[in-house]
């Protein structure tokens, strides 16, 4: 208890801050978590993570002239050297695309990296597109799949004929302007198109208990923090008829056994609750 009101009053030392959020053009966050004299996340320094006063959105502010924030971080290497640990993640979105998506239908990867996910979907038969603003991450998806991945984010201008499916995988979160984004969107997708967004769910366990140390917050990269059940009101408000929702965890396999036997127990209380640390969505433009 009394840690709580310490962290209530520390918190109250902070102004309100005046911002866009994804509910509304203007909107008012009230700091909500606080880096401050950090020794285990020095580079988060000075940042504040606020609450919408309005919706509840989590939305990173980063420390004024911060040279470490960068929504355009990718892991594109990462990626690459992990190569067949990410295919087998990949895999829902694959099976999704599979299910909801005829065979040589087109698909776009918003924010593709290195190009793995659509190097799995051109194997099965899908006409695939890719943009990724990354250059460094550019570079490596066009050295392997040529003129179908191009550097840039998403713009109607580029694209002349519209998509049977439309991916963002792990991205959403980096971007800004949320509504601008989905304005986009609405105009490459098909009607009755298949939109899959994959996203870190602050709506588990994990978050619930460490805060600031989950480690799927990320501050230095992501702007947004959402939770599936935001987004799903999010899309039905733009039209869009969620078709399925999962959910999934890091297994942390680098980590040592004991903090993975206390990390499958936080788990364990995800799955009782029907949720997780990343949620996968899939829906259908109507």
């Amino acid at each position: 208890m009394g840690e709580t009101v310490a962290k209530r009053v520390q918190l109250s030392n902070y102004h309100m801050i005046k911002s866009e959020c994804v509910c509304n053009n203007k909107a008012s966050f009230l700091p909500f978590i606080v880096y401050k004299n950090e020794t285990v996340f020095a580079e988060y320094e000075g940042t504040i993570i606020g609450k919408c006063t309005k919706c509840g959105l989590l939305k990173t502010f980063p420390k004024k002239h911060s040279k470490k924030f960068n929504p355009l971080i990718t892991k594109a290497k990462e990626y690459e050297k992990r190569r067949e640990e990410f295919e087998t993640l990949f895999q829902p979105i694959v099976q999704a695309v599979e299910k909801y998506v005829p065979k040589n239908g087109t698909v776009l990867d918003v924010g593709c990296s290195s190009g793995l996910l659509l190097g799995l979907l051109k194997k099965e038969g899908y006409v695939v597109k890719g943009i990724e603003p990354n250059e460094s991450a550019f570079k490596i998806a066009h050295k392997k799949l040529g003129d179908c991945v191009i550097n840039e984010t998403l713009h109607p201008a580029s694209h002349k004929a519209k998509y049977d499916c439309i991916i963002y995988n792990h991205v959403l979160e980096h971007i800004e302007d949320i509504q601008k984004e989905f304005s986009c969107i609405n105009t490459v997708l098909k009607k009755n198109g298949i939109l899959i967004i994959g996203v870190p769910n602050t709506d588990n366990c994990i978050f619930y208990i460490r805060k600031k140390y989950w480690e799927y917050l990320l501050p230095n990269e992501h702007i947004w923090h959402f939770n599936a059940n935001y987004l799903l009101r999010f899309l039905r408000r733009l039209k869009y008829s969620p078709l399925e929702v999962s959910f999934s965890h890091d297994k942390r396999s680098d980590y040592p056994w004991i903090k993975r036997c206390y990390f499958s127990l936080l788990c364990l209380g995800d799955t009782l609750f029907h949720t997780g640390e990343s949620t996968l969505i899939v829906a259908k433009k109507t």
